[in-house]
């Protein structure tokens, strides 16, 4: 999430949007960018600067990449806030004043100022009452199907990324162990840790029957992560290969990808 949106360096690789290296980027061309990328964060508590009013706080990113008038923001203002479902009067009060499901409301209005082509989602609901996890899922769902608009969600509770994402790639130690559709990846999970993962999950059904897969071990250090398959000194599966040779990803289904040496 970091590389994505500036805030780190990478060590190596790259990061492309609409074909160009975003680390090239500088003066007009890295302004547009920063508005074409935008955030919304975890905790909607302490993401909103109390100081600000919240049509100063939704209307920053608008006013610093591009000129635009007072007025116009100020009309961009209350367009996002109708979007979310706020009423514009909202924009002259402060972060205190609301909710924690409003106060993230402003937060994606503020993400959407700009009309960005991608949001970067940082656990969006996790730090929400359930029933308001749900009203906000619903409306990124609903948003999405009015505009171009691309979310990158990252989320630990399986069911929210069932509900909002179209694809989903799962990540141990730092790498990317299994990328599908979501429909795919949830009906027939492949790798062992996605699996270990499924099987942590609380059923929606507490009396369906599920797979018993308990992971030995703790999580190793990322610093010095273990050589060949990082998984696999935790994975009941685990050959002698899996130690020497990290795996790389197969196709092994229509766009299920897999890293992992059973396939």
């Amino acid at each position: 999430m970091k590389l994505l949106l500036r805030l780190e360096q990478p060590t190596s690789g790259r990061v492309l949007l609409d074909g160009r290296d975003v680390f090239t980027l500088d003066g007009t061309a890295f302004r547009e960018y920063r508005t074409k990328v935008q955030a919304v964060f975890q905790d909607p508590w302490s993401s909103l600067n109390p100081r600000m009013r919240v049509r100063d706080t939704i209307a920053e990113a608008l006013v610093v990449n591009r000129p635009v008038s007072a007025a116009q923001a100020q009309a961009r203002v209350d367009e996002v806030l109708q979007q979310v479902g706020l009423a514009p009067d909202a924009g002259g009060r402060y972060p205190h004043e609301f909710s924690g499901g409003q106060r993230q409301r402003i937060a994606l209005a503020s993400a959407l100022a700009s009309s960005p082509e991608l949001i970067v989602l940082d656990e969006p609901v996790s730090a929400l009452d359930v029933s308001i996890r749900a009203q906000v899922m619903n409306l990124l769902k609903d948003l999405q199907a009015q505009q171009p608009l691309a979310y990158l969600l990252v989320a630990h509770n399986l069911a929210t990324v069932r509900y909002i994402a179209h694809r989903t790639a799962v990540m141990y130690l730092g790498k990317i162990v299994e990328y599908a559709p979501t429909a795919s990846l949830f009906r027939a999970p492949r790798h062992p840790y996605t699996k270990a993962l499924f099987a942590a999950a609380l059923p929606a059904n507490p009396d369906a029957p599920r797979e018993d897969f308990v992971l030995a071990g703790e999580v190793p250090s990322p610093i010095d992560p273990p050589t060949g398959c990082a998984f696999h000194p935790r994975c009941p599966f685990a050959m002698a290969d899996c130690a020497r040779v990290a795996p790389v990803a197969r196709e092994v289904d229509a766009g299920h990808l897999v890293s992992c040496h059973l396939y």
